[in-house]
Parts: C-alpha cells; sequence; structure tokens
C-alpha cells in the first residue's frame, strides 16, 4: 500500500508540530500540546489538551507542513486518536488559501479508547467563515494537516498517533 507518514510512530519531531489558539484573533480558547509515549503499546503520540471558548473564537489545533509536492497519488487520511467522547476534525489547509478561516474538514469522534479512522479526501468539507462551500479537495495542493476542535464550548483532550496519507 502507498504511504506517506505524517506522524511516525517512534521518535515524532514534535518541534514540526504547531500548537495554535484562537487567542491570535482575539478568541478565548487556550490549551497545549506535548509529545507522550504509550504506557502499554509500542507507538508515540501527541497529546493535546485545552479549553475551547466560543467567546471571540471556538478553536484550538495543532498542524503540520506538508513539503510534499505531488499527493495525488493518494486518497485519504489514516491515522489512530483517542480521547474525551468529542467530536474533532481533520484540518487541511491547501496552496492558495489565504485566510486563516478557509480550510478543508473531515469529521471524527473519538472515543476512551484508541481507535483506527480513515477519512476518504471526498469526504472533507470546505469551509469559509463557518458555512460549508462546494469544492472538492485536491490532493496536489495540500500544504498543512492538522487536528482541530472548533465550533462550541468544550474541552479538548484528544491523543493522535500514527498518521498518514494513503492511497
Amino acid at each position: 500500500m502507498l504511504s506517506l507518514e505524517i506522524l511516525p510512530s517512534k521518535n515524532i519531531d514534535i518541534d514540526s508540530w504547531r500548537f495554535i489558539k484562537d487567542q491570535v484573533m482575539g478568541g478565548k480558547s487556550d490549551g497545549y500540546m506535548s509529545l507522550e509515549k504509550s504506557k502499554n503499546q509500542d507507538f508515540d503520540f501527541i497529546s493535546a489538551k485545552g479549553n475551547v471558548s466560543t467567546d471571540g473564537g471556538g478553536f484550538l489545533m495543532f498542524r503540520k507542513e506538508i513539503v510534499e509536492d505531488n499527493l495525488d497519488n493518494f486518497s485519504r487520511v489514516k491515522f489512530k486518536a483517542r480521547g474525551n467522547n468529542e467530536q474533532y476534525f481533520i484540518h487541511i489547509k491547501t496552496k492558495g488559501s489565504i485566510f486563516p478561516w478557509v480550510r478543508y474538514l473531515g469529521i471524527f469522534e473519538v472515543t476512551e479508547e484508541w481507535q483506527d479512522f480513515e477519512i476518504e479526501f471526498t469526504e472533507f468539507v470546505r469551509y469559509s467563515n463557518k458555512r460549508p462551500k462546494k469544492r472538492n479537495l485536491n490532493p496536489k495542493k495540500i500544504k498543512l494537516i492538522g487536528v482541530e476542535a472548533s465550533g462550541r464550548d468544550f474541552d479538548m483532550e484528544i491523543d493522535v498517533a500514527s498518521m498518514s496519507f494513503i492511497k
């Protein structure tokens, strides 16, 4: 199977990931991310915790820049996650998207147990100013991928491991 590793199962370069709070745009959400080692499993993961507040904003996320130029051979994102029984999004930005609120979102919901997820590129919805737009995700233009907590007041508690683009 053709794959491109985004978040390896071991030796994660945490410095290549960036945690972003809505405070940069006047919001009140706050949180952090950390690199963790699984106690019972043989993998490492990123853990993100915080409080999402819709007072003046409404998001927290961690993301990574994608440096590969041609992702045309890939059709979905595969990853492992667990958390606090809440809904989250895989967040993708494309080249040419200037405004921070323009992005593609793929929905998933975590439980307290580790689960494997796969989200097809065709399932991602483009959002601009909280409104969905009819435009398909073009894998050739992907420049950032991340995990986003947004849209309502809630506590962010999510762990993510082993993320890849796959065919």
